[in-house]
């Protein structure tokens, strides 16, 4: 196990990366549409940042920022979501506001374009841009399904059913592709993130991550389950690597354990609640 940085050090990286990590509770903030400092997000953030500079081990060839970013994310979203202003006398539809702010939050960490107001950049469009609008948008309703569930698999039963078919659609995915799928929609990890600590270019990982959004989108249109993707030449590595574990894909291991008990012809839980 390698060693994490002096007292000093980490002091240091404090002041350096403060502004940075204030950047990110602001960012959350906007998304929830709070007050970044009167709903304690800033305190969150700072609180977090701390913890990392204390934690952070150089040697493992991770940037700090990259080690650090889904740390003080998580640590202002559940700022935000304790909230009193936020949580307090919430009606039904204030409630499925709130759900689709939760998604929203997490939709503008997968595609960051959204923050400055644009959408998913497209690359096969062939120039058509009405083609590569309605693609961006596309990818946008997949994306936000599978935010909502990840949300779902901890509601009730009812409401997993209605994800089931999208979780389950995501179990027939190369392990490696299940990987990028969890990391990025499940641990809220950025692309560049996963990139970096694969060893692969992120060009790479963001091409994969379409080519999975636009096959799960196709699945869910119809009744009929195409072939996976098959692993890019920039993943084949860490694809390997993956095999060579003989670990089940985080989707099928979630299928096999979360959706236990589960009927999706009776819209009804059976008698077995296991794993819910």
């Amino acid at each position: 196990m390698g060693d994490t940085i002096s007292i000093e050090e980490a002091d240091r990286m404090v002041l350096e990366h403060q502004g940075w990590a204030e950047s990110i509770a602001r960012s959350v903030a906007r998304a929830w549409n709070m007050d970044w400092r009167l709903d304690g997000l800033d305190g969150a953030a700072m609180e977090a940042l701390i913890f990392c500079t204390r934690r952070f081990d150089p040697n493992r060839g991770i940037p700090f920022r990259g080690y650090a970013r889904k740390r003080i994310h998580e640590a202002s979203t559940d700022a935000a979501r304790k909230s009193r202003g936020w949580r307090r006398g919430l009606t039904g539809a204030q409630k499925a506001e709130q759900n689709a702010r939760e998604v929203s939050a997490e939709l503008f960490n997968v595609f960051p374009e959204l923050r400055n107001g644009e959408l998913p950049q497209m690359e096969d469009g062939g120039g058509d841009s009405d083609g590569d609008t309605r693609a961006a948008v596309r990818q946008l309703l997949v994306g936000a399904s599978i935010i909502a569930a990840k949300h779902a698999t901890t509601a009730q039963p009812d409401d997993m059913l209605d994800f089931k078919r999208l979780v389950e659609l995501m179990s027939t995915l190369e392990p490696v592709h299940q990987a990028l799928m969890w990391r990025v929609y499940w641990e809220g990890e950025s692309m560049r993130t996963v990139a970096s600590e694969w060893g692969i270019d992120e060009l790479n990982v963001i091409r994969e991550h379409k080519v999975l959004l636009a096959y799960l989108l196709k699945g869910l249109n119809s009744q009929k389950v195409s072939p996976a993707p098959k692993v890019r030449p920039g993943l084949k590595t860490t694809a390997i690597k993956l095999k060579k574990e003989k670990l089940p894909g985080n989707f099928s291991d979630l299928v096999a354990h979360k959706f236990k008990g589960l009927d999706p012809t009776s819209k009804r839980p059976t008698a077995s609640r296991e794993g819910l």
